[in-house]
């Protein structure tokens, strides 16, 4: 049996030429540089000026600026209502042009 193994040939080892390490150090350098734009999205996305922390400020703001503009319209409701009610107690001021 040795005898037929020793006449089979010995396969040789692969060499490593440029070619193939020129390939691997394309694709390294392509994920390398996904990775990166990866990172730099991911970052601008929850730390940025379009982030998600400003959005949900924005909607937060949002919220107590229309509580602000319902208060003031109760406000304004009871200063008019005062206010004709001054006018409806002295009509001559109503006659010479306050209105």
């Amino acid at each position: 049996m040795n005898e037929i193994l020793d006449e089979l040939p010995t396969p040789e080892p692969a060499k490593a030429g440029r070619r193939s390490s020129y390939v691997g150090a394309v694709i390294f350098a392509f994920a390398a540089l996904v990775v990166v734009a990866s990172g730099v999205y991911i970052g601008n996305t929850l730390f940025g000026s379009r982030s998600l922390d400003v959005m949900l400020d924005l909607y937060a703001q949002r919220d107590r600026l229309g509580k602000d503009v319902r208060g003031l319209q109760e406000q304004n409701a009871a200063l008019q209502k005062e206010y004709f009610e001054l006018i409806g107690l002295d009509p001559d001021s109503y006659k010479n042009g306050v209105k």
